[in-house]
């Protein structure tokens, strides 16, 4: 079985290279559709993988990878920074892509870029979580590392006033901390440790969400945006923190739905 990190980095190589041909075609400089043989959406997934592989082994960003996050910019940039012959920028793509890729086949490393799906039940809707759940990807996406870890917090504190405004019927009037925040709803869905009806694995379980919670609390004050920042977050530090905060989201979510079924929360209507 071939590596699928390879692959992927040899389409993105060659799409790159035809699109360059079509840019140059009779010295023209021009293209109507920069996305002919490959998205952005694919390119930036090509990009991450780069850029995780780069900051994972330290090794150098290759100058068109480090700079551009759409197709089209990296054929301006490559045509831009060479402004030499058609030769010298077609040779430029392969050599930036072949480095990283000889790199893997040599290390025999895959390089898995995970993103958990947030499922959304229409009914409990707090305001912005949905914007939230899409502002942790943009930000990923955009390089902002620093704003994710904020959103990602963002996320669940939205989730967790909505949970408490739903069962309670009253918005949360002081301001309390998130790891605060989160042991309330906790208590509401009877997801206290200590609790003896709870099977050991299940506790386990519920203890790591809480650490993860605290965990994310700290490195949102350490590295977020909203505070003076201490540590610059990388690529996966904000993976992590985003995609933590999303599993606690979804398990928040179902257990407040199953719970609500059960009739083991009652819920003003």
């Amino acid at each position: 079985m071939g590596n699928a990190t390879v692959s992927q980095l040899e389409h993105c190589k060659e799409a790159l290279i035809k699109t360059y041909e079509d840019f140059s075609e009779n010295n023209n400089y021009h293209v109507d559709n920069f996305n002919k043989y490959i998205s952005d959406e694919d390119f930036r997934q090509s990009r991450i993988v780069i850029l995780k592989l780069c900051n994972d082994q330290e090794l150098e960003v290759p100058y068109m990878i480090k700079n551009c996050r759409t197709v089209e910019e990296s054929i301006l940039s490559l045509s831009s920074e060479y402004n030499s012959s058609y030769q010298d920028n077609w040779t430029s793509i392969s050599t930036q892509f072949n480095t990283i890729i000889d790199f893997i086949e040599m290390q025999n490393i895959e390089v898995k870029i995970l993103h958990i799906e947030c499922e959304v039940p229409k009914e409990l809707s707090y305001n912005h979580i949905l914007e939230d759940i899409q502002k942790c990807e943009d930000r990923v996406n955009k390089d902002d590392y620093s704003g994710a870890l904020t959103s990602a917090r963002s996320l669940i504190e939205g989730v967790c006033k909505e949970i408490l405004f739903n069962i309670e019927g009253k918005e949360v009037a002081s301001k309390p901390s998130l790891p605060e925040l989160f042991k309330e709803v906790r208590n509401h869905l009877n997801l206290d440790p200590s609790n003896k009806e709870l099977q050991k694995p299940l506790k386990d379980v519920i203890s790591g969400l809480i650490k993860v919670v605290h965990g994310l609390n700290e490195v949102r004050n350490i590295s977020g945006d909203m505070h003076t920042r201490k540590v610059n977050p990388s690529l996966h530090h904000a993976l992590l923190v985003v995609n933590s905060a999303k599993t606690v989201v979804n398990f928040l979510f179902h257990t407040y739905e199953y719970q609500r079924d059960l009739g083991k929360i009652k819920v003003p209507t």
